[in-house]
């Protein structure tokens, strides 16, 4: 619905349901936005939202444990993309000559038809 070219020109009962339809499409809106949010979170293999449960208050009486702390060590770091060798065997052009070899290293290589 396109807007309306002068919102003074409209009555009350129309601002009112214009208002309304408006909230209900940004309500949408942030439901579908929370939903991508999610399952890009997803993709990327991140962690989720937390699950936090509502809870009592504590009371103030009651003296806190000491926490012990641990250190935390860091966990094996993998890459996100599969890294392979592949060897790809090539016949040489014609008139061509072997000069050696060179290595070398690629890092991001695409082949596409």
């Amino acid at each position: 619905m396109p807007p309306p070219s002068s919102l003074s020109g409209l009555s009350h009962a129309a601002l009112e349901a214009l208002l309304v339809e408006m909230f209900g499409e940004v309500a949408s809106l942030k439901q579908v936005v929370a939903e991508l949010r999610e399952e890009i979170a997803r993709l990327k293999g991140l962690k989720g939202r937390p699950d936090i449960k509502p809870g009592g208050m504590d009371k103030a009486t009651e003296p806190a444990n000491p926490v012990k702390r641990e250190k935390r060590r860091r966990g094996k770091i993998r890459p996100r993309v599969a890294v392979e060798d592949r060897i790809i065997k090539v016949s040489a052009p014609v008139g061509s000559r072997f000069k050696g070899y060179e290595t070398y290293m690629s890092q991001e290589l695409v082949l596409s038809v």
